[in-house]
């Protein structure tokens, strides 16, 4: 039988799909996706509305739409411990103790002893999740759509007192027994112990527990682009105004996601609603038209939210900057760089990303071909991720195309041989234009 433990991923994936926040400046459209996170200068289409609605000014086609979505998963070092619980069968082999602890062969209980001392170890550590979903069409030099980004944080609270293999035995004659850690054999134990010492109590009784926290945000704007012609070249302003509506959310999640209720006390959420103001440029130099400088501000009016704990969530500003270069008809190059670094939800770090990435498309007549690659980096030097990298491909006909893009970091979080991405991220997006 699949093991509880392995759905806690999906659980906490669920719980972000409907806690959900934009702290940073998420990397949002297929192109921004693969190509390192440029898009301020090179994304002009219906993304143009998130990440620069100055570019629906030099949009190429007169209608676009694109629908998309995707998962960022940040591993601060829960996942790649969820992960080697899951190999160690833990929490399945855990729930047989409980119903009767003389049926465990050794190897359960070496599995035990093993995914006892990752849970330990896991006190303070985190894993985030990031979903988005987004529905974007571009009209001639107007831009609408519905965006929701998400940063979602599940910290495993472990109480390091109920770190024993204690459980009721109707057998024994005190009614518990332990595993000897050291001979595996069953020992004689006390309801006291149990209650002092146990971690199958703890998890039961909420001392052991995964606490996950999030805020969502859904972002619904109408933007517009204007291009200017002047004697020092094309000058391009553009805006956004987005109805944005915020939950902030908090639950007390048991370790080993069973279904029995851990108690609504453990479960807060507010919901508030306001409006962002987004504001853009773009700038295409008189000497080079095929070279373009891009700048954009959201939500320069700090917007404040209901938080769930009676206080005010604000969304500061966010500045970044970015140029594209179109080499060839084919071949375009893409780089941008936080002016501004914003908090994530896990207080410790901050996002300020740089990065950047080539778009290469041989052919775009009927059949339509993409081909890109990137490289990004947090220059937060908390982050733990390193440099990320990044690609994308895209394919169809020029009225309809299916895009996957994704990136993943080189380094990894390793628990006894199990090792999972730093950080990685999946985007999926269909295209159609005409």
């Amino acid at each position: 039988m699949q093991s509880k433990l392995a759905l806690s991923l999906s659980t906490i994936l669920l719980l972000g799909g409907s806690s959900l926040h934009a702290l940073k400046f998420e990397t949002l459209g297929y192109k921004s996706v693969s190509m390192g996170g440029a898009a301020v200068a090179s994304s002009a289409g219906s993304i143009a509305t998130y990440n620069n609605p100055a570019l629906l000014a030099k949009t190429p086609y007169g209608v676009e739409v694109s629908l998309g979505g995707g998962i960022s998963e940040y591993d601060h070092g829960a996942g790649a411990s969820i992960e080697k619980l899951d190999d160690v069968d833990f929490i399945d082999t855990l729930d047989r103790a409980s119903q009767d602890v003389l049926t465990l062969t050794e190897e359960d209980k070496q599995n035990l002893i093993e995914g006892k001392n990752i849970i330990v170890d896991m006190d303070g550590n985190a894993i985030s999740l990031a979903p988005q979903a987004y529905l974007a069409a571009q009209v001639q030099n107007f831009g609408f759509g519905l965006f929701g980004s998400s940063d979602s944080a599940a910290t495993a609270v472990v109480d390091q007192a109920h770190d024993q293999l204690i459980f009721e035995n109707s057998f024994s004659p005190t009614g518990y027994s332990k595993i000897d850690e050291s001979t595996l054999n069953l020992t004689n134990s006390s309801a006291a112990d149990y209650t002092d010492y146990s971690i199958e109590y703890a998890v039961n009784n909420n001392l052991t527990y995964m606490d996950v926290t999030g805020v969502t945000l859904a972002e619904v704007p109408i933007a517009y682009g204007r291009n200017f012609e002047t004697n020092i070249g094309n000058v391009m302003v553009g805006g956004a105004l987005k109805y944005m509506h915020a939950l902030t959310y908090t639950e007390r999640m048991k370790i080993d996601n069973s279904d029995e209720d851990s108690g609504n006390d453990l479960k807060k959420d507010e919901q508030s609603s306001n409006f962002g103001i987004d504001l853009g440029l773009a700038y295409q130099p008189v000497f080079d038209y095929d070279l373009t400088f891009g700048l954009v501000a959201k939500n320069i009016n700090a917007p404040k939210f209901d938080f769930y704990d009676g206080g005010t969530y604000k969304i500061d500003p966010m500045v970044r900057a970015g140029v594209a270069y179109r080499i060839l008809d084919s071949l375009e190059v893409a780089a941008d760089i936080d002016l501004t670094s914003n908090k994530m939800l896990n207080e410790d770090l901050e996002s300020q990303m740089i990065g950047g990435g080539v778009n290469y498309e041989p052919f775009t007549d009927f059949f339509a071909l993409s081909l890109r690659a990137g490289l990004m980096k947090n220059l937060d030097a908390n982050d733990k991720s390193d440099l990320i990298y990044t690609a994308g491909l895209g394919i169809g006909v020029k009225w309809f195309q299916v895009d996957l893009s994704g990136q993943m970091s080189g380094n990894k979080s390793t628990v006894d041989g199990t090792s999972i991405p730093q950080y990685a991220k999946v985007n999926l997006a269909l295209i159609s234009r005409w």
